[in-house]
């Protein structure tokens, strides 16, 4: 008799464990993530924690835009979109999310609508299986200030600086040079960037030429894996202070081309004449196939191609 009490006793203890682990994993599925919201000037971004506990992706887009919608529960904070703005309809589409909102959309002020995209954009794409984020107005895309489609927005299209708040952000049409496909020639890439207004456009530029191309048959300039010290302007010239991870020049591109894509870019966008680099503040140095950096570098458009 003891010895069957000790086995039902031990029985129901695994039972009661297993029970508990059961639970447990039931609230894992349960991804803690945050949402965004507008802070107390409406000047800058800020965000609240929030559960993601949708079931599918589009329940989860639903539960975000919900939350987006209603307001932060916080009252030091503001909510993203203003009381007139209605969220029309939202579409999923091999991972692309379109969110069409109503024409009180083109009431806001830039720097707010801005802030807006920002919000909603990084808001959904914590989301598994969300690729990108397009907004429209009754219908119709959303254009910048040159009239051109924005289209499909990520992560990546909002660059900000460390830190919790996320501030105000600055807009730029640039244009980028990366390398042709035999890698002794450059192309250009215009693109339509957001970034945060604490960061100078021309970190902005050196850092969008080594996240690398969007458009295809242009190729990297710069590794991936090259690290930003500084970069600074004045009286005309760009100081460029990249770790030593530059020097090893491990694309197969030419050293002209690569250093000539950025001084190209950041000539072109920026309000100065040529570009210093220096590799962890030393300019005295060499770059592949004993490129001197000693001297600054003024463009070079003829390395351009169509």
């Amino acid at each position: 008799m003891r010895r069957s009490s000790l086995i039902i006793t031990f029985l129901i203890m695994t039972l009661l464990l297993l029970t508990g682990c059961a639970s447990g994993s039931s609230e894992e599925e349960k991804v803690e993530n945050v949402v965004y919201c507008l802070d107390d000037e409406e000047e800058s971004l800020e965000y609240e924690r929030y559960t993601d506990d949708g079931k599918n992706t589009e329940e989860s887009i639903d539960g975000y835009l919900k939350v987006i919608i209603a307001g932060p529960k916080e009252t030091r904070h503001k909510r993203l979109l203003t009381e007139k703005v209605t969220v029309q309809g939202c579409e999923v589409e091999g991972g692309n999310v379109t969110i069409d909102f109503s024409k009180e959309y083109h009431e806001m002020e830039k720097p707010r609508e801005v802030l807006v995209r920002a919000g909603i954009v990084r808001s959904l794409m914590q989301i598994p299986h969300v690729k990108g984020v397009q907004f429209t107005v009754n219908g119709k895309p959303i254009t910048d200030s040159k009239g051109q489609e924005i289209g499909a927005m990520t992560s990546d299209t909002f660059i900000e600086n460390a830190g919790r708040q996320i501030n105000t952000y600055s807009h730029a049409s640039i244009n980028l040079y990366y390398a042709s496909e035999d890698g002794k020639h450059l192309k250009r890439e215009s693109r339509s960037i957001y970034y945060s207004s604490s960061m100078p456009l021309e970190w902005a530029i050196v850092e969008r030429l080594i996240d690398g191309p969007k458009v295809r048959g242009n190729h990297p300039t710069v590794p991936p894996n090259v690290q930003i010290v500084s970069v600074t302007n004045s009286d005309g010239i760009c100081y460029v202070n990249l770790d030593s991870s530059f020097q090893a020049n491990v694309l197969t591109v030419s050293p002209e081309a690569t250093i000539y894509s950025i001084v190209n870019s950041l000539v072109e966008d920026c309000n100065v004449r040529s570009v210093q680099f220096s590799i962890n503040g030393e300019s005295d140095v060499e770059f592949a196939n004993g490129l001197s950096l000693k001297q600054p570098y003024t463009a070079d458009m003829s390395l351009v191609v169509d």
